[in-house]
C-alpha cells in the first residue's frame, strides 16, 4: 500500500519531465547557415532573370499590338487576318511562358532550400534526443503569449551549434520532433535547367511566323484587349 502511494505521489513529476518540450526559430537557424544564404541569392538571381524575360515579352507584345492598331485600316484582308492570328498566338505563348516559369521557379526553390531544411531537421533531432524533449515547436509559425520555463526549453542556439558543428551522435530512427521535414528529390532542378527552360520558352514566343490553320477566322476585327496582354505578362512575385 505504501509503495503504491509513493508511486502516485511521484507520478505527476514523472509526467512533467516526460512532457517537457522545446521551441526554436527555424528561420533564425537557416539564416545562420552560410550555404543557405548563398542559395537565397542564387534563387533571387533566377527569379530576376525570369522577370526580365517576362518584361521583354511584354514590351515586344505591346509593340506588335500597337503596330497592328496603327495599320489595321490599311492592311489587306489576308494580311489583317494573319496579323490577328499572330498576335493571338503571342498572347497564348506569353501565358504559357509565365506559367512554366512559375512551376520551374518553385521546383528550383525546393531544390536549393530542401538540403538546408533537412540539415536543420537532423540537427533538431539530435538536440531533442540529447535533451529528452517530447517535441519542439517552431515559433516562426506558432506564437504563444507565455511559455513556462519549467516545461519548455529554448533550443535555437543549440540547433545552430549542431548545424555548424555536427556531433557524432546517431540520429534516432524515428524523428518525432522534426515535423514537416522536407526531403531532397533525386531529380533536382539546377540553374542550368531553369536557364534551358527560359531559352526554350523564349524561342517559342519569338517565332513570329505562324502556320494558318484550316478554316475561317470567326471575326474580322482584332479581339485582343490591353488587359489580356497585361494578364499574359504578369511579373512573378
Amino acid at each position: 500500500m505504501r509503495k503504491t502511494l509513493l508511486m502516485l505521489m511521484f507520478l505527476p513529476l514523472f509526467i512533467t519531465a516526460q512532457n517537457k518540450f522545446g521551441f526554436y526559430s527555424h528561420k533564425e537557424v537557416l539564416n545562420a547557415i552560410p550555404e543557405y544564404l548563398q542559395a537565397v541569392e542564387e534563387f533571387e538571381l533566377l527569379k530576376q532573370r525570369c522577370n526580365a524575360e517576362i518584361e521583354h515579352n511584354e514590351q515586344e507584345l505591346t509593340r506588335k499590338y500597337v503596330a497592328f492598331l496603327d495599320g489595321q485600316q490599311e492592311f489587306p484582308e489576308p494580311i489583317l487576318r494573319k496579323r490577328q492570328k499572330e498576335l493571338q498566338v503571342m498572347v497564348d505563348n506569353s501565358v504559357l511562358f509565365r506559367d512554366r516559369m512559375k512551376v520551374w521557379l518553385s521546383q528550383a526553390k525546393d531544390s536549393l532550400f530542401a538540403p538546408h531544411n533537412e540539415t536543420v531537421a537532423l540537427a533538431l533531432a539530435k538536440v531533442c534526443e540529447r535533451m529528452d524533449l517530447a517535441y519542439v515547436v517552431d515559433f516562426d509559425e506558432v506564437r504563444y503569449r507565455y511559455v513556462n520555463p519549467k516545461f519548455a526549453e529554448e533550443v535555437t542556439a543549440l540547433v545552430i551549434e549542431e548545424v555548424l558543428n555536427p556531433s557524432e551522435e546517431s540520429v534516432p530512427a524515428v524523428v518525432e520532433c522534426a515535423e514537416n521535414e522536407e526531403s531532397v528529390e533525386e531529380n533536382t532542378v539546377t540553374e542550368g535547367d531553369v536557364a534551358d527552360v527560359i531559352d526554350e520558352a523564349v524561342d517559342t514566343i519569338a517565332e513570329s511566323s505562324v502556320t494558318t490553320a484550316t478554316g475561317t477566322v470567326a471575326t474580322d476585327t482584332i479581339k485582343i484587349a490591353t488587359d489580356t496582354i497585361k494578364v499574359a505578362t504578369d511579373i512573378i512575385e
